[in-house]
Parts: C-alpha cells; structure tokens; sequence
C-alpha cells in the first residue's frame, strides 16, 4: 500500500475485478429475492410517498402530502425511497429498492478499505464477508433507516483512509459529509464512528512540530464537516418562523432539537431530561413504545454481552473468531512502540477499525434495542476485521516457527465450534448447517495433511499447495454466514421492515409472543409468516419476487375514503380529511396519496393541531370532515373540536378500521366520520 497513490480495484488484475463484481452481485440478489413482499412499517412507507408526490414534504420530511407535520425522526433515509417511488411508481419493492443499492455500496466501501490496507484478496475476503452478514442481506432487502446510515458511514471510511493515505485534507470534508448523510438517516447513532476517525485521524497524521499542529487541523476539519453536515437541516428548521414549517414530531414545543436529541436521544435513557421532548410527558412515549414492542414482539431481559447471544449473533456475529483472530495478530504487528513512518496508516486503519467496533459494541450492549437491525452498527467492522484474521492466518500456514502455525488451526478450529453453536441455537437448516460447518473441519483436514506432505517437497509444490491452503481457509471464514443467509430465500424467514432478521425465531425479538412478523400495511402478504410464527420446519426456496407489491387498502378503509370523497372531501386541494390517528391517516396516504390533516403524531401526545386550530380550519371551509378514532379520550382535540361544533355522524365504522395490523387494535368503541357544518 503506497502512502500518495491508494489501490483502486480497477487496476487489479480481470480475475479480482469480475469476483469483486460477482460478490456485490449475489449480494445483491440476496437482498432483492422477496423485494416485493417486503415493506416498512406505513408510517414511513405513508411519509415516503408523500415526499415523493411533494416537494414541501421533501424538503421538510413530512408525514403527509401537504407538509403539516415531519416524522418522528430526521427523514433523511425515506429522500431515497421518496425518489424510488417518484420514478417507479408506489410499490413495495420500489420503496426497498434503494437499500439494495446501498447494501452495494457498503460492500464495495469495505472492499476498498481493507484493499487499500491488506491488498486485493484480503479486499475480497472483506467484501464476500459484508455482502454475506445476514443482517446487511436482510436489513437491505427492507425499507430501514439503518441502510442508509451503515452504507454512510463505510463510505466515510473510506474517505477518511484517503485523507491518510495521500496526507492531503480535503477527503476528510467528505468522510464528514457522509458521516452527516448517516446523521440526517438514524441522527446519534451515526456519531458512534467519531472517536475513532478522530484518533485514526491524529495518530495517521501526527508527528513533532509543525505536524503536530496539522494533526489538530485535519481534526478540526474532519469534526467541523460532520457537525456541519448533520445539524445543518435541524439549524435551518430552529431558525424558521413557526408558520413557514410543519409542526415537529416528537416534540412538545416544535423544537426540531428536542426531536433529534430528547425524544431520539438521551430521554430514551432519562425520561424527561430534554424539556419539551416527548419523553418529557412521562407517559407521552407509551403508544409508539407500546406499538414498537406489539410490532416484533417484548423481548424480556437484557444483558451487557447480547450481541454475543444467538438472537443477535447469528445475525452478525458469524465472524467474531475470525475478527479477534485479527485483532490479536493485528496488535502484534501493529504495536505503536514499534511502528515505523512507513506503517503509520495501517496502524491508524487497524486502530480506527478496532475503536470503532468497540464502541459500538459497548453502545449497543448498553442498549435495549428497539429492532435488530441496529447489530448492523458494527457489521462493516467484522467484516474488516475478519478479513485480518484470514489474511494473517493465511501468511502463518508456512510460518517458519510451527509454534505460529497454531494460528490457522485455533482459528478453524474455535471458528467450527462457534458456527455449530450459533447454527443449534438460532435453528438454521441442517444442510446449510453442514456444509459451513463442514468447510472448516475439511480446511483443518487439509492444513493438517499439507503440512505432513510438504517435508521435503520441491519449493513450487509449496507455493500452490500454500494458495489452495488459503482458499480453503476462505471458505472456511466465509461460508458461515453466508450458508445462514441463505435462508433469505424462503420468503418466510427473511425478516420484515420492523425487525430485519434472517432465519426463524430470530433477531431482537423472539417470534412466540403472538406479534404479527410483518407491521406493513403495503405489499403482498409473505409466505408462511404469521403472528406468533416459530416455525422450524423445512427450508424452501420461494420463488423470486423482486419487483411490484401494490398498495391496498383494508375493505372499511376503503369504505371510509369513498365516503369522504361523496361529500367533498379531497376536492379543490382540500384535505381529505382531519383525523387523530396516524394508523388511518398511513394507510390512505400509503395507498392514494391523498392529503389527511393528522393530529397526535406518532405518539399520538404530539398537539400538532389545538381545539381551537381544529375549529378554526372548519369555520374557514378548508376541510368539514373529521374522523374520530375509536378509543381516544374526550379532551382528544378532534373530537373535541366535533363535540364543540355540533358535528353530524355521517357513518360509523367497527374498530378494524385504520388498523390493518392487529397490534393496532385500540378496543371495542367505533370510529366515527363526522361532517362539520
């Protein structure tokens, strides 16, 4: 690895360059098998069409079509899928089409990484790595928020080794840029990189004198682009007057920082630490908590090694030996007491890999995660890191001190025993079991009969039998995971928009507790999976299903939309309606696209509109039909607003309606469609 003129994968040989592209290939086809069964849940499918049909609700990352109220989050990750559907049409699988092409640029970044740090086969062993984690091929087979952030932040390494590669500073504006891409996707979690892009930064650039002070330049670049690009939006949002923006989900002050960091920051942890955030209320966050928790289901328990568990493990953790392997031999080779000038930016790419990992370790075991998807924060790590572990497994097979050849072998062999445990404990078919099983018992085989035939043998022997040691060893590293994702091909275990897993009874969530798998009111109804589906039985290839998934409405809802548009609603850019609940609301836009005034948020404790803001849009004429959801109590502002204004009942619906999945159901009452004179 040269310091001025980083590797590229063009100019490696035609071999590497068609594998490289074979690998992002199949990864991708991974991820696209059950595209059009797939689907998020319809409250970000809803706001993604309505930025799709909007260019208000782009800008601003609204929920609805006429830019009232924004998403409970930064609605970075929906800009994509918005374009997706702008350009396709809305479908289930052109809202997840965008995460395909994300889960192929992280695995290319992570390639580019360890090519330009290891070389051309190590960059491959990283790639087929990254595209085979069970997590990324689920995770980008679905409409997530986590697609964009984890392709982000792996683009942000790269540029980050470029800046330490050629010593120059302006790659460290875009490794900020990107850094602030995968914040404006899923906000403080992209933030879990800085600590070690800062130290890889200092230590790559570091040094006496007037290097010292370039050092704390490059840092101050590389901090001041990410904060720039990540609080830019919610700076401009803050600084507009209340009228020329939507109101701000999440708080309860139209605050966009209490949105970003109270509700999806520190009062996830210290309820009522940001004032004027949701969480501020008490009980003011119990709807979305209650709903995330029906949607896959209340994980009891929590503990500080649960990534290593085989609920989380199995959909990352495939290359823990591999990648500690790496670390450890890493260590050695890279102590900073003895590294040189020349092995500065390895050093920096190894620590920066290291740090980064253990950070997001220790964040996520601390946590109690929402959704599985977020054990994808330290997934282009492993892969990096594991792909160490082969490489210098692989230099050991001919160490001239046996005493090293003890690498490769503890690596196979503590490597076998992990892939039988998490393949029994996460119920992963037995031939997929097997074979990855079975490809590293075969590879120690082999390590064992080479070494007793290479005595003696003529230099040349050794050179080929040296290469077919090494492959042997990437199957051996790369068929786990891979052999486990696999499964995705079975439409009914390759996880869901609210909780990416592979694999049945997996993920954050195991699936027993009655929950329904899929919180989708979009796509075609996937095969085998239901609520409180634990199925372990046969693994069986689904037929492909890559594109389409139209959007359908449930048979009351259905029934609401044409009543209100008999009596006017939806006419001369006029809402369809006004209603307190964003169920109903999601499912309509999600299907039509029609505007629906939407109160309560996603918490349903959101005073997006005031009684009297309710009153006042009827007595202007801008819209004279209310629903009233079932359940809501009386101070709810919309149906006070209908008590206050004399409201007619025009029909009446049972309490399915707005709720095509079941864990929306609120009770027994009736919703209600009211016109207002």
């Amino acid at each position: 690895m040269t310091t001025n003129d980083p590797a590229r994968w063009w100019r490696q040989t035609r071999g590497e360059r068609a594998t490289l592209a074979a690998i992002v290939v199949l990864g991708a086809v991974l991820s696209s098998w059950n595209l059009g069964r797939g689907g998020d849940l319809s409250f970000y499918a809803a706001a993604a069409r309505s930025m799709s049909e909007s260019l208000p609700a782009l800008m601003s990352g609204s929920f609805d079509p006429g830019a009232t109220v924004t998403l409970d989050k930064l609605a970075g990750f929906a800009v994509p899928q918005a374009i997706s559907i702008h350009l396709f049409g809305m479908s289930t699988a052109s809202l997840a089409l965008p995460q395909v092409v994300e889960g192929a640029v992280t695995t290319l970044a992570v390639s580019v990484v360890v090519l330009r740090w290891l070389g051309a086969r190590a960059g491959l062993v990283a790639a087929a790595l990254a595209a085979g984690t069970p997590i990324f091929v689920s995770m980008f087979g679905h409409p997530m928020e986590d697609g964009l952030l984890t392709a982000a932040l792996a683009v942000a390494l790269v540029w980050w080794q470029r800046a330490a590669l050629t010593r120059t500073w302006w790659p460290l504006l875009t490794a900020g840029l990107a850094v602030g891409v995968g914040f404006q996707a899923k906000m403080l979690q992209a933030w879990m990189v800085l600590p070690a892009l800062v130290l890889g930064t200092v230590l790559a650039t570091t040094g006496p004198g007037p290097r010292r002070r370039r050092a704390v330049g490059y840092v101050a670049v590389l901090v001041g682009a990410t904060v720039v690009a990540s609080l830019g939006w919610s700076v401009v949002v803050a600084l507009l007057p209340t009228a020329d923006h939507p109101y701000v989900d999440g708080s309860t002050d139209d605050s966009v920082f209490a949105m970003v960091f109270g509700y999806n920051g520190v009062d996830r942890f210290l309820p009522g630490a940001w004032p004027g955030a949701v969480g501020a209320l008490g009980h003011a966050s119990a709807h979305a908590a209650d709903a995330w928790r029906a949607v896959a289901g209340h994980r009891p328990g929590h503990s500080l090694l649960q990534l290593v568990t085989p609920p989380y493990a199995s959909q990352v953790g495939w290359s823990w030996p591999a990648a500690l392997t790496g670390i450890v031999v890493g260590a050695v080779r890279w102590w900073p007491g003895r590294t040189v000038r020349e092995a500065r930016v390895p050093t920096a790419t190894f620590l920066t890999l290291v740090v980064w990992l253990g950070t997001g370790f220790v964040v996520l075991s601390a946590l109690t995660l929402p959704h599985t998807a977020y054990v994808a924060g330290i997934g282009v790590q492993l892969a990096a890191l594991a792909a160490l572990g082969w490489w210098s497994a692989a230099r050991l097979v001919d160490a001239p001190d046996r005493r090293l050849r003890l690498v490769p072998v503890a690596l196979l062999v503590v490597q076998g025993a992990w892939w039988a445990w998490l393949a029994r404990a996460s119920s992963e078919p037995t031939l997929l079991a097997v074979l990855a099983v079975g490809a590293t018992v075969a590879a120690l085989v082999a390590l064992l009969v080479r070494w007793r035939r290479a005595a003696g043998a003529p230099s040349t022997r050794v050179v080929g039998s040296r290469r077919a040691a090494a492959g042997l060893l990437v199957a051996a590293v790369v068929l786990g995971p891979a052999c486990f994702s696999l499964q995705v091909l079975d439409a009914s275990r390759d996880g869901s928009g609210s909780d990416a897993s592979v694999g049945v009874a997996q993920g954050a969530f195991a699936r027993s507790g009655g929950a329904p798998t899929r919180a989708l009111a979009i796509g075609r109804s996937p095969v085998g999976r239901g609520p409180g589906h634990t199925d372990t039985t046969g693994f069986s290839v689904s037929a492909p299903d890559p594109w389409g998934g139209q959007t359908t409405l449930p048979g009351e809802d259905r029934e609401l939309v044409a009543a209100a548009r008999r009596d006017g609603g939806g006419r001369d850019g006029a809402p369809l309606f006004l209603t307190d609940s964003w169920r109903l609301a999601a499912d309509v836009i999600g299907a039509t696209g029609d505007e629906v005034l939407t109160d309560g948020g996603f918490s349903g404790q959101v005073p997006v509109f005031t009684t009297a803001q309710v009153e006042s849009l009827v007595r202007s004429g801008r819209t004279r039909l209310l629903v009233v959801a079932a359940g809501t109590p009386p101070t709810d502002p919309v149906r006070q607003a209908a008590t206050d204004l004399g409201c007619r009942v025009v029909q009446r619906w049972g309490s399915a309606l707005g709720q095509s999945q079941p864990w929306q159901s609120r009770g027994g009452s009736a919703s209600t469609l009211e016109r207002c004179s």
